[in-house]
């Protein structure tokens, strides 16, 4: 019996987990071979303690950081992939590679799973967090299926929006239009996003169309920050 799953590897909902884990017995179950790839959200943020303040020195050095003229830029697959080691080590049950076929509560939920986690195919959880939209179809378009509401079931509702990314070496970025985000980080690499695509001949050297949260253009790092916070509210007045 966990206290607390959540569905969905989203940024937000490994944030909850880690700001969580202390007190509460939690699982992530996500329906990709690896939480948050290829990451949805800029490699931004404009307070930058938050992220200091919860991962180590040693995995602060390695996400690329470097202070730009509205805040730090950093590489978003690396932090994913920290906070995701962060959570296992905290005690943080996660289950890749497996789809939520139905949830049922009778005093709790019973959640229905198959692919790649535990032998046994249901989880039972006192509460659900519903990070679903905040993720990457998985392979095949294949979704989890969450058709029960429910007052112990938390969902923070954000508007999604398609958004084009490209990477490309700093030394050789253009001036472009359009830009909603351009960000340098400390491997010589900058990164971009657009509403569309932009139809100027650039030499990426790595490039994603991706739907995103979006708060006024797409989430950056220190709203999902502000959303984990939400829902860790919610979750511990639900487990009280």
């Amino acid at each position: 019996m966990y206290d607390i799953t959540i569905i969905g590897g989203s940024l937000s909902g490994l944030i909850s987990a880690i700001n969580l884990s202390d007190d509460y017995n939690i699982c992530i179950i996500d329906i990709n071979q690896e939480i948050g790839f290829p990451t949805n959200f800029p490699g931004f943020s404009n307070n930058i303690d938050l992220v200091k303040n919860i991962l180590s020195k040693e995995d602060q050095s390695n996400l690329y950081l470097q202070e730009n003229n509205i805040g730090w830029g950093l590489r978003s697959e690396w932090l994913i992939k920290y906070l995701t080691q962060l959570s296992a080590k905290k005690g943080v049950d996660i289950i890749n590679r497996t789809r939520v076929t139905n949830i049922f509560f009778e005093d709790n939920f019973n959640i229905e799973i198959i692919g790649g986690g535990p032998q046994n195919n249901i989880i039972n959880s006192k509460i659900i967090i519903d990070e679903t939209k905040q993720i990457h179809s998985g392979p095949g378009e294949k979704n989890h299926t969450i058709l029960i509401e429910n007052d112990k079931l938390i969902n923070i509702e954000s508007e999604l929006c398609g958004y084009f990314s490209g990477i490309i070496p700093t030394k050789n970025s253009p001036k472009l239009d359009n830009t909603l985000f351009q960000i340098n980080r400390d491997d010589g690499l900058t990164e971009f996003w657009f509403n569309n695509k932009p139809e100027n001949h650039i030499d990426w050297i790595e490039i994603k169309s991706c739907n995103s949260p979006t708060i006024l253009g797409p989430m950056v790092i220190d709203d999902y920050f502000t959303r984990a916070e939400e829902i860790s509210k919610q979750s511990r007045k639900l487990l009280t």
